[in-house]
């Protein structure tokens, strides 16, 4: 979790100075790409909610959607996938899911949420949303945010051939690793609460920005707490947004169904 405090706050800093699934379909977006008219939401979005907690969303110019926030007043960031869409009049609808709050010291997790999204966006300037996510007992989480974006670190381009190369995490780099081919095939040991094969492939999005979907599979699983055999993850690869760490580094921002409900990583690989 501290690499996404971390990256946070740095891309929050970085703007300042001027220069962190759901498995429905994905919509199409118009903007630079599409009909004119309509305009793209695809950026990094951030700013910071009722309770000063930061809210970082990742959209893509397809309209997939990453998401890091603070329901129901926790100092630890949850994750969430979903999509977005723009229609006329630069109108935003979305929905997302949110992965339920850790519980502590017990290890619980409290039911994972399901969110609402709309407003409006100002392409590369600002995307201004209600964000609604409840649970089976009602609303617990409801905002009306207004999110600057970040073109020093999604405005970067992007490419499988400086996406390939072989990686490691600085926590537990023996059992950590992943190796990306330079048609985007992956594969690897993920040791972070799963403990697991993957296997899968990365692809770019719009090579003018930084984003690069990743899809992979868990298989081969030996953790004794969790259910992760099988589960499917989905999401962003980013080139580290933050100013330190090891060049070649990338953020892997990622969310799946696991049979235990909603399940994220939030993790910076750093180049071999």
């Amino acid at each position: 979790m501290r690499y996404v405090w971390l990256l946070n706050f740095l891309l929050i800093s970085l703007t300042g100075c001027g220069g962190g699934s759901g498995g429905s379909a994905i919509p199409q977006i118009a903007g630079p790409n599409g009909p004119s008219g309509i305009q793209s939401p695809g950026g990094i979005w951030f700013g910071r909610d009722s309770a000063n907690e930061s809210v970082v969303l990742y959209i893509a110019e397809t309209g997939m959607l990453r998401a890091t926030l603070h329901p129901q007043g926790s100092i630890i960031p949850s994750f969430g996938g979903g999509t977005v869409s723009v229609s006329s009049n630069n109108v935003v609808t979305g929905t997302l899911e949110v992965r339920g709050d850790l519980v502590l010291p017990m290890g619980l997790r409290s039911e994972d949420l399901g969110c609402a999204i709309s407003g409006s966006v100002q392409e590369r300037q600002v995307l201004t949303v209600d964000v609604t996510c409840s649970d089976s007992g009602g609303v617990v989480y409801e905002e009306a945010l207004q999110l600057m974006y970040d073109p020093n670190v999604y405005e970067r381009d992007s490419s499988l051939d400086d996406l390939a190369g072989e990686y490691t995490l600085e926590f537990q780099p023996d059992t950590n690793s992943l190796s990306i081919a330079v048609d985007g095939t992956l594969f690897g040991t993920f040791n972070n609460g799963a403990q697991c094969l993957v296997e899968g492939s990365g692809t770019v999005i719009d090579a003018e920005y930084t984003f690069i979907e990743v899809t992979w599979t868990m298989s081969g699983c030996t953790n004794q707490i969790g259910n992760y055999e099988g589960t499917q993850m989905s999401g962003f690869a980013l080139v580290n947004p933050a100013p330190t760490g090891r060049p070649g580094s990338y953020y892997f921002l990622l969310t799946g169904q696991s049979p235990d409900g909603l399940y994220s990583i939030s993790v910076l690989y750093e180049r071999v």
